[in-house]
């Protein structure tokens, strides 16, 4: 090598340790995570407790409703001190299964190491429920059939359909809620006249069972008839204390006339049959006075002979109780079933004390009675309500979960005027919903059982119960109706009369469903003369309505006064 090459080669040399601009530095501390967001996999943002130690990062994650723990995670930096390349990539979900480790490359030269450790929070089975259920064709296509629901039990009836007809079912749930499995199969066209039971699965291995029934309503099988009434109670009577009385009870309804018993079924907490339900409920089967008998079976039998049909009337409905301020044996069972009134008390009104109506525990168990009897006793002809059932007094439903349920709804909080239009409408329409539910049911197991509502007269009844009967009669759920005209002058009564007959309007057959009950008195004495009754007869009959409801039959069996007045108008 020559002396001019071994002398550029030195000097290149020299330069490139010289010339060349020295590393820099990297402030380690000044690169960090400076917030962690997370997603679900469909990009809906979730709540995450998190903490930062180190390199290492602890997170507790919103349960997302959705099986797995994919998600997509969103690391924030200072100012200037953004990564230019993060692996794996946060913009696509990640299993956190188990911890992930992810390399930050800050510079070309630089990378930190975190490792990351996420749980998620333990599901609250109160976000998991199915939010909308609709029918389908065998074939899927739509239908007009519609449910009613409380709770997880849900009901629709068709009328005049073919028996047995098969339907799909399609099951809608809420934002980021996926079952991991529905059994059976929703999406396969089935009977459901039985009803079927779902068991529906959801992450977190939550489970919750949903019954949907519906049935088929034959109109053609039920024979609507003048009915000619009296209610039968044990209160202030003596008519249940020996199965001679209920005989000599049969035969004088017969004498006058009469073809309807509604027979008081439950009252006071307690039922007037053995009930499996009562049993189950509240340890006790039926009213300790008649332990060993069964009331409306010996009331069954001694009417079929004599052409008589007997009505179950559950007397007290939503009302727990009369006269004791703590709520009687059921609200001190069950706590959670009180009705709240707007200053935060157990719901009151003419000292009776209630259940709360819109609960769907308080409204299976009234269900349950009420299709007990149907099925217990075949040859019964019905139920009733009356203005306790579906009743609640506008002072109430002031529970948190109604208040909750109506914001959700409406967008507004519960008002404190018990009175508000809106807040009125919304309870009651959600009173005329279990009216409807009730009715499909009872048709559902029986076509041929008579439904027959007995409310105040509206609309007294709704602005102090929440009672719309005119929207009962707009929805088909009445077979008969018997609002109780309860004046003691005749031209009380005929003005009542007059307003609670147009509330019936062009309604089919209005002549029939229309039976208005009749007050004759109480158990403390007569309300009316048998003069003033006989009036009030004459003018039913004047304006077509050939049968009313009596209330009710002590008085009638103590004065002969009134035995031939009814005599008179039923023959």
């Amino acid at each position: 090598m020559s002396i001019i090459k071994l002398f550029s080669f030195f000097c290149g040399s020299f330069c490139l340790l010289t010339c060349t601009k020295p590393m820099e530095k990297v402030d380690e501390n000044s690169f960090f995570i400076e917030k962690v967001n997370m997603f679900s996999i469909d990009k809906t943002p979730l709540y995450l407790n998190y903490n930062i130690n180190g390199q290492r990062i602890d997170g507790l994650v919103e349960n997302d409703g959705i099986p797995g723990m994919k998600f997509i995670v969103n690391f924030e930096f200072p100012s200037g001190k953004s990564p230019i390349l993060i692996t794996p990539d946060t913009k696509e979900p990640i299993d956190f299964t188990n911890p992930v480790n992810f390399d930050v490359q800050y510079t070309k030269t630089f990378t930190k190491k975190y490792e990351f450790h996420l749980k998620e929070e333990a599901p609250n089975p109160a976000n998991f429920f199915v939010e909308k259920i609709e029918v389908l064709s065998a074939a899927g296509g739509s239908t007009n059939v519609s449910l009613n629901q409380s709770g997880n039990d849900y009901i629709a009836l068709t009328q005049n359909q073919a028996n047995n007809t098969p339907y799909q079912l399609k099951l809608t749930f809420p934002n980021r809620i996926t079952p991991t499995s529905i059994v059976p199969n929703p999406a396969t066209a089935r009977d459901y006249s039985k009803g079927v039971t779902f068991e529906i699965t959801f992450d977190g291995n939550i489970k919750k069972q949903y019954t949907v029934k519906i049935g088929n309503y034959n109109t053609a099988s039920f024979k609507r008839e003048v009915v000619r009434g009296v209610w039968v109670s044990d209160v202030g009577s003596d008519v249940f204390t020996t199965n001679t009385n209920i005989k000599e009870c049969i035969n004088l309804c017969s004498d006058l006339g009469i073809n309807t018993i509604f027979l008081v079924t439950y009252n006071n907490a307690v039922t007037k049959y053995p009930s499996d339900v009562m049993k189950e409920y509240m340890g006790i089967d039926i009213d300790n006075r008649y332990r060993g008998r069964d009331i409306v079976r010996e009331f069954i039998d001694a009417a079929k002979p004599k052409g008589i049909k007997i009505v179950a009337w559950f007397e007290y409905g939503f009302a727990s109780v009369f006269g004791d301020n703590t709520g009687g044996p059921i609200i001190s069972k069950y706590p959670s079933w009180a009705s709240i009134d707007n200053i935060g008390k157990i719901t009151e009104r003419n000292n009776f004390y209630w259940l709360d109506a819109f609960n769907p525990e308080v409204q299976k168990f009234i269900k349950r009675m009420m299709l007990e009897v149907v099925e217990k006793y075949p040859d019964i002809d019905g139920v009733q309500g009356d203005d306790r059932l579906p009743a609640l007094p506008s002072n109430g439903g002031y529970n948190n979960a109604v208040k909750a349920q109506y914001k959700k709804e409406t967008g507004r909080d519960a008002p404190v005027n018990t009175r508000d239009a809106q807040w009125m409408k919304w309870r009651g329409d959600k009173l005329s919903d279990f009216g409807e539910y009730i009715f499909k049911h009872i048709k559902a197991s029986d076509n041929k059982k008579m439904v027959s509502w007995s409310p105040s007269p509206f609309a007294w009844s709704f602005e102090n119960y929440l009672q719309d009967s005119p929207e009962w009669l707009k929805r088909n759920i009445v077979d008969y109706l018997h609002p109780q005209i309860y004046r003691n002058t005749f031209d009380a009564y005929k003005a009542s009369f007059d307003q609670a007959y147009g509330y019936m309007g062009t309604t089919n057959f209005k002549e029939l469903i229309f039976s208005p009950g009749v007050l004759i008195g109480v158990g403390s004495g007569d309300s009316i003369t048998p003069e003033i009754l006989d009036r009030k007869l004459a003018y039913n009959r004047s304006q077509g309505v050939m049968g009313e409801t009596f209330f009710y039959y002590e008085r009638i069996r103590r004065n002969k006064g009134f035995q031939d007045v009814i005599k008179k108008y039923n023959n």
